[in-house]
């Protein structure tokens, strides 16, 4: 269980051998670094010292992760990073490494993350109920801000866009991107994907490409921008939507699985929860729910045998962002499975996405539209609050 809820009274420190036997910083460097989120939680609930010591790296893994404090809570946006910085504000603007689920490593502190990650609905949460117990949080909040976002003045100006916020690595990265499509686009013209598959070399090849466009540098850790900007989603449906018509189905299949599964694989995780949700269904005033999405282990509606799908998405299925329904390749050449997240199935000999792209790409823009609004809501001057310092709540 993600989050620092107790399920039982914590035990004395001393009962933990961990605690007792292994060193401090052996703890932190080689244990508590590489721990699953679900297992420190665990830890967390033996003692008062194991949940102290394992609040920050819970908190990275919480913040970048999107995690709610249970898969099972009945409020779809209650989250794990909120509750733990509710016992442990002073924390929020404290740096280290993580690695997210697509195996990127980020140096940020827990306010960078979910800025990183565009997870506006958290940031105003702990622009409510965290900050003001930070002495001078509001300053140290924007002096963060302008370290993510080098490249953007305050105030925030959200008709300037989600590219006001892109470092040189994310102009770089759609500049890209926007080079592979091209190359994608000519490979699949003249390759007729029979049952939605590649039968050139060349395709194939085009597809791989962006793969390992967007696959993690071993060598590389992000310190600013955008972990992965939503205008690249954008970006592919525009081309889809270019194809809609010249293309044939088992074409439009293939770009859809291949390009759209690969570059939903890549979106941040609070974004795959918004695109699991489905962009024309979501209330963008509340958010996602933080209960499902594409990375997570049990994601709602799909077969116990088809999960997760972080390993399937960009190869044997795609989820269409603005339903939320997930299509999987079939059994039957040319055929697909497609399940919503309440567990409806049905079968269909079409295997692209379910709507013309020029729709998806408008979803595309008022997700976009709606994080700028909330942004510049909250990065806008204020004067200062008095606040108290930094206590354990």
């Amino acid at each position: 269980m993600a989050g620092s809820r107790y399920k039982k009274q914590q035990l004395p420190q001393t009962d933990s051998p961990l605690l007792r036997w292994v060193p401090r910083d052996v703890r932190a460097a080689k244990i508590y670094s590489v721990t699953p989120i679900d297992a420190l939680g665990i830890f967390a609930q033996t003692c008062q010292k194991a949940e102290a010591e394992t609040a920050f790296p819970r908190l990275l893994l919480s913040a970048v992760g999107a995690e709610p404090v249970s898969y099972n809570q009945a409020d779809e946006t209650k989250l794990a990073a909120i509750a733990i910085l509710k016992r442990h504000p002073e924390l929020l603007f404290d740096k280290g490494i993580v690695t997210d689920h697509f195996g990127r490593k980020i140096f940020a502190s827990p306010y960078q993350l979910l800025h990183g990650a565009g997870d506006v609905w958290a940031l105003k949460q702990i622009h409510e109920e965290i900050i003001p117990n930070i002495e001078n949080g509001e300053a140290k909040a924007q002096a963060q801000f302008q370290q993510q976002f080098p490249n953007c003045t305050l105030p925030f100006d959200p008709e300037l866009g989600e590219a006001a916020l892109y470092d040189d690595r994310n102009i770089a990265q759609v500049e890209q991107v926007k080079e592979t499509l091209k190359n994608i686009v000519a490979a699949i013209s003249v390759d007729p994907c029979t049952n939605g598959k590649s039968t050139l070399p060349e395709t194939s090849a085009a597809a791989e490409e962006l793969r390992q466009l967007f696959a993690p540098n071993e060598n590389e850790v992000i310190r600013a921008g955008l972990h992965f900007p939503v205008a690249i989603l954008q970006e592919v449906f525009r081309v889809y939507d270019v194809q809609f018509d010249p293309w044939s189905g088992a074409q439009l299949s293939f770009f859809s699985r291949e390009v759209i599964g690969t570059a939903l694989a890549a979106s941040t995780v609070v974004d795959g929860q918004a695109y699991k949700h489905g962009l024309s269904k979501m209330n963008f005033e509340k958010g996602p729910d933080r209960r499902d999405g594409l990375s997570c282990r049990h994601p709602k509606g799909i077969p116990a045998e088809l999960a997760p799908l972080s390993d399937k998405l960009g190869r044997t299925m795609f989820v269409d962002p603005y339903d939320g329904e997930s299509c999987f390749m079939s059994s039957t050449p040319g055929t697909f499975d497609w399940y919503n997240k309440n567990g409806g199935w049905r079968w269909w000999s079409g295997g692209g996405a379910g709507c013309l792209g020029r729709v998806v790409f408008a979803a595309f823009g008022k997700l976009m539209s709606s994080k700028n609004f909330s942004l510049g809501e909250l990065m806008r001057p204020r004067r200062e609050e008095k606040t108290s310092r930094c206590v354990i709540c």
